[in-house]
């Protein structure tokens, strides 16, 4: 039996910021089913339950975990068993849900162009229609790249009730240039669905000894701060079951505002519920990062082709 989602809900505002002053924001961390097509339609399933929980509390956009169809722990056979085309029936069931509840989707699946497979994630507009895909540039492991090829476009900035967007997948939230490049392109949100996990499988087939890093202690609130952006990373909980091993994720989704603050953050308890984390962002708040110092207008990198050591 499906568990209720539990809602952790935190703004000061009962209505979500009008278009053009932010963006109310939520993210699905929860466990499911991995690897058949009957997880695929469970997943399913959860995903309108869950979006029509989140249009309830006025939220403007609803973000779901990596490969958030299938599972993320399925291996290549799986993959291209469940890999769908980028308007194949799971976008279909997402376009109709985000049409229905007046609200953006953010929906990572795998996908199959041909004979080739991405890890992708599929931004759904309020309307119903497919704003961007994206396929992941920055592929993790010996996994990922024995089921998938790496995305040859770099990451889009889409407008959401005016705000602009821009999405990365999981192990690109740590790559601190991607960032660079969203707010230079406009991005004020970036949202981030992970599949970030405790101990991981290796190339050699063994698990790791030593555990994933937790991006959320350093990295994120860093490039939160230092670009002046709102970070929102949307993890999995608990466990997936697949004939190669248990994989057990970290439940450490949150939304980090642009003084390196988490707005929400999942807790030790909230790791043993499917929740729903919801926060307002709202740019028009955020002030510089030091009087006169703006990082994102202030950097000279591209300088970057003709700099020289320093003499």
């Amino acid at each position: 039996m499906t568990q209720p989602v539990r809602v952790v809900f935190r703004s000061t505002a009962r209505d979500a910021p009008a278009a053009g002053e932010g963006l109310r924001v939520a993210l699905y961390q929860g466990q499911g089913p991995a690897g058949s097509r009957q997880a695929v339609e469970q997943n399913l399933e959860r995903l309108v339950e869950v979006t029509a929980l989140a249009a309830d509390y006025g939220c403007q956009v609803v973000v779901f975990p990596e490969k958030y169809t299938t599972g993320y722990a399925i291996g290549p056979e799986q993959c291209r068993e469940l890999a769908e085309h980028r308007e194949g029936p799971s976008i279909e069931r997402a376009r109709l849900a985000a049409k229905e509840n007046a609200l953006a989707v953010v929906l990572p699946y795998p996908e199959r162009d041909g004979d080739t497979f991405y890890d992708s994630i599929s931004v759904i507009a309020p309307d119903g229609l497919v704003a961007a895909n994206y396929r992941k540039t920055h592929l993790y492991g010996a996994a990922e790249r024995r089921n998938y090829s790496f995305g040859q476009d770099l990451p889009p900035v889409v407008s959401l009730n005016g705000i602009g967007v821009g999405v990365l997948n999981c192990y690109e939230c740590e790559f601190p240039p991607l960032y660079q490049y969203l707010a230079g392109h406009g991005a004020q949100v970036v949202l981030g669905p992970t599949a970030a996990d405790g101990h991981f499988r290796l190339a050699d087939g063994a698990m790791s000894q030593v555990p994933y890093q937790d991006a959320t202690r350093h990295i994120i609130p860093a490039m939160a701060s230092i670009w002046r952006l709102f970070i929102a990373y949307a993890n999995r909980r608990g466990w997936e079951q697949v004939p190669a091993g248990a994989w057990q994720y970290q439940g450490n989704s949150g939304i980090w505002a642009p003084d390196g603050e988490a707005l929400v953050a999942a807790t030790a308890e909230d790791r043993h519920h499917d929740c729903l984390l919801i926060a307002d962002c709202l740019p028009a708040t955020v002030p510089p990062f030091s009087p006169e110092g703006h990082h994102p207008t202030d950097n000279r990198l591209a300088l970057n082709p003709t700099l020289q050591p320093a003499r």
